[in-house]
């Protein structure tokens, strides 16, 4: 395998049309057996995958990172509903040829992942959550007031109150991290636009307070789930909720962690990761 294939930094940016609308996507790693989808957390785009992780990851298999409905370089308006956002991702996944995959959900990427395996759960094989929440999660009750303190920041502090605990190991491992998105100095992806954010706001907002739909326990796969210990963006608690009510589930809490847990562990992620998705059945 060259290491152009396992670069993430340098993988060119491809794109899909779906009824007019292009759809942007990166795939490194493997081509053949089952390949891992990575769903984005919210504002993120191809560019905020941590190319450690995505490397790291594709040493074992093909990865494909999605840019979905009005994110990044992809076409079209972004939906202010979980629904809708699930509904595309399918459309791009199975236009990509993809009959079977993996998924990785980041935070939204991660209602959207639970949302996937229960509409259409043949597609799905395995599932890692990171930084989630169930449907009817409180701590999203106050989510536009926890964004809108934390866009009053400059940007790297935006990045680290959201991502990072206050001490200082949290901090400069997350710092190092943002180093990491930012290698990428050609072919970068475009930033989310305020409509997307706001649309993103709002069903991210509607995640918590809207009537829950989603039986956890028709989620026959394996599914890991992963999150830190003190994640004020999605309360760490939640993941214990999802971890209850998913009959095959494994749960990890990384220790003096945010959000951001992947970022700050992202050798001790990769490592779990792969030997779920190869061993754990």
């Amino acid at each position: 395998m060259s290491k152009e294939v396992l670069d993430y930094v340098g993988a060119p940016t491809r794109y899909i049309d779906l009824a007019g609308v292009q759809y942007a996507y990166r795939s490194i790693g493997k081509q053949t057996g089952v390949p891992i989808v990575c769903l984005q957390h919210f504002t993120g785009t191809l560019d905020n995958w941590d190319p450690m992780i995505i490397g790291g990851l594709a040493l074992e298999r093909q990865v494909i990172t999605i840019d979905n409905t009005g994110i990044g370089n992809s076409g079209g308006i972004t939906p202010d509903n979980v629904q809708d956002m699930t509904v595309d991702a399918i459309k791009i996944i199975t236009a990509l040829g993809i009959s079977q995959c993996d998924l990785l959900g980041f935070s939204l990427g991660g209602f959207i992942a639970q949302s996937i395996a229960v509409a259409m759960p043949a597609l799905v094989r395995k599932i890692i959550l990171v930084g989630t929440a169930p449907q009817g999660a409180k701590a999203l009750h106050g989510f536009p007031q926890l964004v809108n303190k934390a866009f009053q920041l400059a940007p790297m502090e935006i990045f680290l109150s959201i991502f990072a605990t206050r001490s200082e190991k949290s901090r400069a491992k997350l710092g190092a991290a943002l180093q990491r998105l930012m290698e990428r100095q050609q072919d970068r992806d475009s930033e989310t636009t305020p409509a997307a954010i706001q649309a993103q706001i709002t069903a991210l907002t509607r995640w918590g307070t809207d009537p829950v739909t989603i039986d956890l326990s028709k989620i026959t796969q394996p599914v890991l789930i992963i999150q830190g210990s003190n994640d004020e963006m999605m309360d760490s608690a939640s993941s214990l909720e999802l971890f209850s009510q998913i009959p095959h589930a494994v749960l990890t809490y990384y220790p003096d962690a945010a959000h951001g847990s992947l970022f700050q562990y992202p050798e001790l992620f990769v490592d779990q990761a792969n030997s779920f998705l190869n061993r754990f059945e």
